[in-house]
This record gives C-alpha cells, structure tokens and sequence, in this order.
C-alpha cells in the first residue's frame, strides 16, 4: 500500500497498517549510505530505487537494498513508483533535484545545504510550495535525544524565560582543503548546523550577528580564504544572547555541547560518551572518550530525523526542519560571514 495523494500532491493523513512510502535515495557516498541503510529498518518506508554515478558505490547500494539503481538522478526521479527522494548528493546539485523533485509530485528530504545561494533556495522552497510537496531539511541536532530534550525542558519553562546561550562545536579533525575549496566556507559548511540548533532550543528568530574567526590549525585555509576557528555572537529578538564556538580540530574528540541560563537556573546537553563507567584510582578519576565523529554521535539522531519524514509521508505531519528553517540558518551564517569580512556586527535583515 502506497502513499495516497490528493490533488495538491500532499499525503492524506492514514494509520492504517501496512501503509507503505516509496523512496528514491540520490547520492551514496557516506551520508546517502547512511540514510538508506537506515532507510531501511523503518517500518513503512521501502527503498525503491537508488541513484549514484560511481558504479561500485551504485552496485553496493542496489544488491544491499534489493532497489534499482540509477547512474543519473533524472531517472530515479522519473519513476512512476516513487512517493519522496532523499537527497545526499553533494551540495551543488541540491538544488535542482528538489526542484525536480518537487516538479515530479515527489515529497523531498535533503541532507543540508538546499543550496550556497539564498536566491535559489528561495527557488527550491517556491518549487516545493508549487507543488504542495514536504521539503525537510537534514538538520539532524533537532532529532538528538540531548538537545531534543533540552528543548522539551526549555518550552516546558523549567528554567524561564532565556537569558543566556552558548553551544560548543569541535569536529575531532580538519576536512581537506579540497573539500574546503567547495563548501561554501565553515559558517555555511558546519556552523549553519548550530544556527539552526540556536533557533530549534530558543525557539526565537536571531535578528543580530557578530562573528570572528582565523585559521588558526591550518594558516593555510587563509588562503582559500576560510578559518577553522570561530566564535560567534547572536542576539535574538527577546534580547537574549548566544555565543557559538566553533572549531574544526578537537584532539578529545567530536565536542558537541549546549547550554542554556535562564532566571531559575541553567540547562545543558553533554557529550555523547562510550559508556558511562566511571574509573577512580590512584592516578584520578577517568571517563570513556566521547564519540568520535557523525555516525559515532549522532547515529540515533539520524535514524529519528527519517522516522520523522517517515511520519511526514504516511500521516501529513510537519517535518522537524523545513525549507524555511534551512533558509532562515542560512540567512544567519551569511550574516556572520559578512560580519568576520566587514568587522562589524550585522542584523540578518541586512541579508536576501
């Protein structure tokens, strides 16, 4: 039993058992790998037909899965058997395939970025809306159990009425400056995430941005130009402050953290840990390391954030993170960038 659709292409809300999502995955590099073994073991989705043009990668995909596979997209998206697509192929092509997508009828779930360009996420987001399609946006800290939770705890008011926000982001090691070349620099490549995860906890619009930064692990991305350190500033429209800190060596480890400092207290995510046994000895007291890069951390996450778009196709739920919230994070780290240039603070009003 396949998704139903009404005229406008949105999926009627069904609980009955057995109903069944059809899904095209494009791009099966690590996270489209990923995703579709998660894909996988949900109940309700039914991986179909996959998409990559590296043929050892595409082959893999398709015995593993039992899904046909597609060396170029356009096909898979061209299925009269497809419900949504979930996109992870690299960021320069996301863009047009949710337009495509969109154009097809197909629900989409595309890994972050919609695009480096504002004006054309404004064009995905507008394909999508057209078409009356679900468009989530792979922002996977929403679906973390940590900051999930504190979240919950913030909205439930366990601490008040926010004052203060700091959130730490270290990535265990450096990418490659090629890598670096491409993707749009670390506010639009990695910091966006925090953006959207500042916006997801308060709950509240940043409407201010001051941002300093430096390559400081590699001089070298200075002449890409781009910086592996940065701390940020937010203010948000309540008045409430936020300081992100953001670096892309960590020698303990992926070092993702969150607090929040309100009138009755404060509130904190930790790291993720491989166990919690605790070891107290002559020489002090030791912990197992933290998790040490994305699958590691954030595994649970990734498969929640699909359960959800799952949801979103079976019973016309919201997606955790839509179109607008990728286009809102964007907006932020296009101010910070424009910040760490001109040495000033910028309000994102100034930006699109």
């Amino acid at each position: 039993m396949s998704v139903v659709y009404t005229q406008d292409h949105r999926t009627t809300a069904r609980e009955a058992e057995g109903a069944e999502a059809r899904l095209g995955v494009i791009g099966l590099g690590r996270m489209g790998a990923m995703h579709a073994a998660n894909a996988a073991r949900i109940a309700g989705l039914h991986v179909v037909a996959v998409s990559d043009p590296h043929g050892p990668a595409l082959v893999a995909a398709s015995e593993r899965l039992g899904a046909a596979g597609h060396p170029d997209w356009r096909e898979l998206v061209g299925r009269d058997d497809l419900d949504a697509v979930l996109i992870c192929s690299p960021s320069f092509a996301h863009c047009d395939q949710i337009i495509a997508a969109a154009e097809a009828g197909l629900h989409v779930f595309c890994e972050k970025p919609i695009d480096l360009d504002l004006a054309r996420i404004d064009a995905a987001l507008d394909a999508a809306k057209r078409a009356g399609v679900t468009l989530q946006v792979g922002f996977n800290r929403r679906s973390d159990r940590n900051f999930a939770g504190l979240q919950r705890r913030l909205a439930a008011g366990a601490i008040g009425t926010p004052w203060l926000l700091r959130i730490t982001a270290r990535d265990p090691a450096p990418q490659p400056a090629a890598y670096v070349r491409t993707s749009g620099g670390l506010f639009a490549d990695m910091t966006v995430h925090d953006f959207d995860l500042a916006r997801f906890l308060l709950r509240e619009e940043v409407v201010e941005v001051s941002a300093v930064g430096a390559a400081l692990v590699d001089p070298e991305l200075a002449e890409i130009p781009d910086i592996d350190c940065a701390i940020t500033t937010l203010r948000f429209a309540s008045g409430a402050l936020g300081v992100i800190e953001h670096c892309r060596q960590s020698a303990v480890g992926y070092d993702q953290r969150a607090e929040v400092h309100g009138p009755h207290g404060t509130l904190s995510a930790e790291n993720e840990q491989a166990d919690t046994v605790v070891q107290a000895d002559a020489t002090g007291v030791h912990r197992s390391r933290i998790a040490g890069f994305l699958a590691e951390r954030y595994d649970g996450a990734y498969l929640a954030e699909l359960e959800g778009f799952t949801r979103c196709l079976l019973t016309g739920a919201a997606p955790v993170a839509g179109g607008e919230d990728g286009r809102r994070a964007a907006d932020i780290a296009a101010a910070a960038q424009r910040s760490l240039v001109e040495h000033r603070p910028v309000t994102v009003s100034e930006i699109g």
